[in-house]
């Protein structure tokens, strides 16, 4: 484990650039300014599916994917699962911010191609992580 005292200066300028305090306001879709009724299939499907699984890993539950054995990494628990057009990267890794143990968290979406990815990881204490990933949290 490592700290990571970059993470912490980022957060102090961030929170600097923000107005008035306030956090920016969390979007609804992962794909802002795509009307997905408008795509053609099978994109259609795929974003809807992409969405869904990035919902679930956020709020601690598997994806909705046929994981792929093989990816496991012994770093704290990232595996990869493979969907209807795009892999699924849930990262979970150990981390050390400062004094606080927890793990860098979240999913990492790749489309084929490799060309771009949308990823949206979090760092988590132990015990809010364990918090997200019980089953009883009602999310």
């Amino acid at each position: 484990m490592r700290p990571f005292a970059a993470v912490a200066v980022g957060l102090a300028i961030s929170a600097g650039c923000s107005r008035q305090g306030d956090p920016p306001a969390e979007a609804t879709s992962f794909f802002i300014g795509v009307d997905q009724a408008t795509l053609p299939e099978p994109a259609r499907s795929t974003v809807a599916s992409a969405e869904k699984n990035i919902a679930l890993v956020l709020r601690g539950q598997p994806p909705q994917c046929e994981p792929d054995v093989s990816s496991a990494i012994s770093d704290g628990g990232t595996i990869t699962y493979q969907c209807n057009g795009y892999a699924l990267t849930v990262v979970q890794r150990i981390y050390q911010l400062g004094d606080v143990f927890g793990a860098i968290y979240g999913p990492v979406v790749e489309f084929p191609g490799g060309d771009f990815q949308i990823a949206h990881t979090r760092f988590y204490s132990n015990e809010e992580l364990r918090a997200l990933m019980d089953p009883g949290n009602g999310l």
